[in-house]
This record gives structure tokens, C-alpha cells and sequence, in this order.
């Protein structure tokens, strides 16, 4: 089942719309302050800021999507997450904060800022996938006959399937995280080790490959559409905010280690990463389990 080079440059027409409409289009308006770092605690992304982004989000699904049809929910739900990249990879490191208030007081202050951020993103998130359904709704004719129809490995009740997948998602993706986004490490008396501050570029491998690593066996084991773990991104970034991000931790790693180390890799990554490349990552892996079970089956 090999893409064919139509839906190949589809795809690419999808990035390429995400990136536009969402990722340049509006950088004026939430371009981070003089740290660098993309994220709402700097204060310069208003609420009318947001609202544009939504509309824009909402536009870019559509757009992406009414491109790609007949497969424009398919693949048009990626223009946002590949919009959301552009701001994603151009934010400086959430460290450089810590750097300027290195101050436990301080980085407690800066995880309370972040701790829900992660759910405005994934509202766009969300507003990109609601554009690309409404223009597949208008513009598809035909039924269409895809690969992602199968009996999943496991057999549970929807619901029940659901809800062990988006915590399965959660678990393993805070665990994988913490090492497919490790940078480099030094032992520590009272963590085991301390990490250092990923590269942008690791985030981007470590985000993506945990998210399709947990979208891929939700498919394949549970047959749970990709949204759930998309959802369940946001909630990766919440909880790993809460969990290591007590006072004592911060405390301990303020007097002990300079500003670019943390406890967890996890902690290390913004809101808005998680959720741009983690939706990328669902999306990929959902239809890797598509594949992988029509090799399974047809071509093995």
C-alpha cells in the first residue's frame, strides 16, 4: 500500500497551507518578547491574538482539506500542527527563563504559567481538525474505501477502549519522552541523573516518535482514532508539569545545577511543542497502523 505521488504532494500542499496560514501569516501577533520563548506567560499574545489564530486555524483545515479532497479530512488535519511547528521550532528553550529567574520561586512561578497552556494549543488544534471535517462534509461526493477500517488485536467495549488508550497514552508518553528526548546526562545523588536542556531538534524526534509510537498501537491494539491521543498530548504536558515540578524538586535543582539542567526531560519541552509535534506524530502513527496491518495481511 504505497502512497501514490498525488497524495504524496497532497500532503505537502497540507504542510505548506498549515505553515502559511497559521505559522508565518500570524507571527507578527504572537512572535515571543525578548526571551524567545513561545509561550503566553510572555505577554504579548492578547486574546484577540487568539481568536485570530483560531479563525486562522479553523481556515487552515478547510483550505488544507477542500485542496486534498477527496481525502481532505484524511489529510488536511495536519495544516495546523505543521502551522504550529513554525512557532514550535522558532521558540527559544523554556531553560533560557530560568537562566534570567533561576530562582526556585521563580521556576515554580513559570511552571504554574505554563502548566495549562498546553490546552489554548490544542483548542486550534482542535479548530483545524472542525475546518477540515465541515470542508470534507462540502466538497467529498463519494464513500471512500480506506485502510484504516480493521478489527483491532484487542477487543474491548469503544468506550473502555478508549478511555485505556488515552491513559496508556499519557503514561508511556511521559516515560518515553523522558528518553527519546534526553539530552546529554550527569549523575545526580538525589534523581539518579540530571538532564540537560534538548536541542529543538531532539524535541522534535523525541515528540513525534513517542506520539507515534502511542497513536500506532492505539490503532493497531485498541482500533482508537487518532484524536484521542491527540487529546491526550496536552494532558502529557499537565501532568508532567504537576508531577515534577514540586517545590522540593525545584528547590534541590535551583541550589544544585545550573538553569539548563531538570529532573525530567519531560519538563523540558513547551506546551506548544508537545502539542504541534505530538499531533503530527498521532496522525503519522495512526496511519502507520493502517499500513502496517494491510502489509500484514496482503503483502507478508
Amino acid at each position: 500500500m504505497e502512497l501514490s505521488w498525488i497524495s504524496k504532494t497532497r500532503i505537502v500542499l497540507a504542510f505548506a497551507i498549515g505553515a502559511m496560514l497559521v505559522g508565518f501569516l500570524p507571527w507578527s501577533r504572537v512572535e515571543p518578547a525578548n526571551n524567545g520563548v513561545f509561550a503566553l506567560l510572555s505577554n504579548n499574545i492578547t486574546s484577540t491574538d487568539l481568536i485570530i489564530c483560531g479563525l486562522l486555524s479553523l481556515a487552515a483545515g478547510f483550505v488544507a482539506s477542500a485542496i486534498c479532497t477527496p481525502y481532505g479530512f484524511q489529510i488536511g488535519v495536519i495544516a495546523v500542527p505543521a502551522g504550529m511547528s513554525v512557532w514550535a521550532y522558532k521558540s527559544a528553550a523554556v531553560s533560557t527563563l530560568f537562566q534570567a529567574v533561576p530562582a526556585a520561586g521563580s521556576r515554580a512561578a513559570v511552571y504554574a504559567s505554563l502548566r495549562f497552556e498546553a490546552f489554548i494549543w490544542l483548542a486550534l488544534m482542535l479548530l483545524g481538525v472542525i475546518g477540515a471535517y465541515a470542508a470534507d462534509k462540502l466538497f467529498r461526493r463519494n464513500s471512500l474505501d480506506l485502510p484504516d477500517k480493521f478489527d483491532p488485536t484487542v477487543k474491548l467495549e469503544p468506550m473502555i477502549a478508549i478511555a485505556v488508550a488515552f491513559v496508556s497514552t499519557i503514561i508511556a508518553g511521559i516515560f518515553l519522552l523522558n528518553i527519546l528526548a534526553t539530552d546529554v546526562g550527569y549523575p545526580d545523588k538525589q534523581f539518579g541523573f540530571v538532564f540537560g536542556q534538548p536541542a529543538t531538534l531532539q524535541i522534535i524526534f523525541g515528540v513525534v516518535v513517542t506520539f507515534l509510537i502511542c497513536s500506532f498501537c492505539a490503532k493497531l491494539y485498541l482500533g482508537v482514532h487518532y484524536i484521542w491521543p491527540v487529546i491526550a498530548t496536552a494532558f502529557v504536558s499537565v501532568v508532567s508539569m504537576i508531577v515534577f515540578t514540586k517545590t522540593p524538586a525545584l528547590g534541590y535543582m535551583s541550589a544544585s545545577w545550573a538553569p539548563v539542567f531538570f529532573s525530567k526531560t519531560v519538563i523540558s519541552i513547551l506546551p506548544i511543542q508537545m502539542i504541534a509535534f505530538g499531533s503530527i506524530g498521532c496522525v503519522w502513527g495512526y496511519w502507520l497502523a493502517a499500513r502496517y496491518k494491510f502489509w500484514r495481511e496482503f503483502e507478508a
